[in-house]
């Protein structure tokens, strides 16, 4: 039986969906398909009251022959929800025991997966900055989205965000004043240069893309989430196969994926809170 999920007039039919998405796969390489259906569909929704149609097959016409209405869809399906220091625990984790870890590798490559508009990446540089790492770091931070990564790759966001990012690094246990990162500009803040400099944001398709070689500790918070369980054990298996031996695969908190460790046997957990594995020694 055909799922429908209602907004006012509007639904949305499962065969509908499916051929929208196999239309932006075709035209313009983006596979949505494995991602978890009911979030899917709720961005999905969004979309229809934006473009007031009252049926998503309305949507394909558009996808087929308006590229910047495409594209406007693309950011509607992949939106970031990112933030300086998120979840300011896990950056204590981080601070106080992984990178004391890092420290041993005479280089540390980091991958950071779904930058979103590049608040994480740049937690990372300010971290790295803090234990005396940044200097022999390098990170990769990636994300389907072309324009996300241009705005990343800006690293300015709205003044108004800068007091709850505050409160997150401090409880990091930062003891630097964290406005002390950024440049005011107006209304907005601006990350400085040199918390710039060690980041190369990438396009990368989790779907279709390759792994990255060879990676100390790589970072995907968050995005698991949104895929369904055969695309979250191929995106795993891409990220254990990017590490080093001996190498971290941080998660989000809330991906607490079933039977992780025995689909993926070169993976250790490490501690189930904060979702942190280990590449095991003698692995491939």
């Amino acid at each position: 039986m055909t799922v429908l999920i209602k907004w006012k007039n509007h639904h949305i039919e499962d065969v509908e969906v499916d051929l929208l998405l196999n239309a932006l796969k075709e035209r313009y390489g983006y596979d949505f398909t494995g991602y978890a259906r009911a979030s899917l569909k709720r961005r999905l929704l969004g979309l229809m009251r934006d473009f007031d149609v009252g049926h998503l097959s309305q949507l394909i016409p558009i996808v087929l022959y308006e590229e910047a209405a495409a594209q406007t869809i693309i950011n509607g399906i992949s939106v970031p929800t990112s933030e300086f220091f998120r979840d300011p625990c896990v950056w204590n984790y981080l601070r106080s025991s992984v990178f004391l870890q890092l420290a041993s590798f005479p280089r540390i490559n980091i991958w950071q997966a779904g930058c979103g508009y590049g608040q994480e990446a740049y937690s990372l540089a300010i971290l790295l900055h803090e234990t005396g790492l940044l200097k022999r770091s390098r990170i990769f931070s990636s994300d389907i989205n072309p324009l996300f990564l241009d705005k990343a790759r800006l690293g300015c966001w709205p003044l108004r965000y800068q007091q709850h990012w505050r409160e997150n690094y401090a409880h990091t246990g930062g003891k630097a004043d964290f406005s002390d990162y950024f440049v005011e500009q107006n209304n907005d803040i601006a990350i400085r240069g040199e918390f710039k400099q060690p980041i190369e944001f990438i396009q990368h398709n989790l779907v279709v893309d390759d792994v990255f070689k060879e990676m100390q500790l790589v970072v995907c918070r968050n995005v698991l989430l949104y895929f369904g369980n055969a695309l979250q054990e191929h995106v795993v298996d891409l990220l254990t196969r990017s590490l080093e031996r001996g190498g971290y695969l941080l998660l989000g908190r809330g991906e607490n994926i079933v039977d992780l460790s025995e689909k993926h046997p070169q993976l250790e957990l490490l501690d189930s809170s904060w979702q942190l594995y280990r590449k095991r020694i003698g692995t491939s």
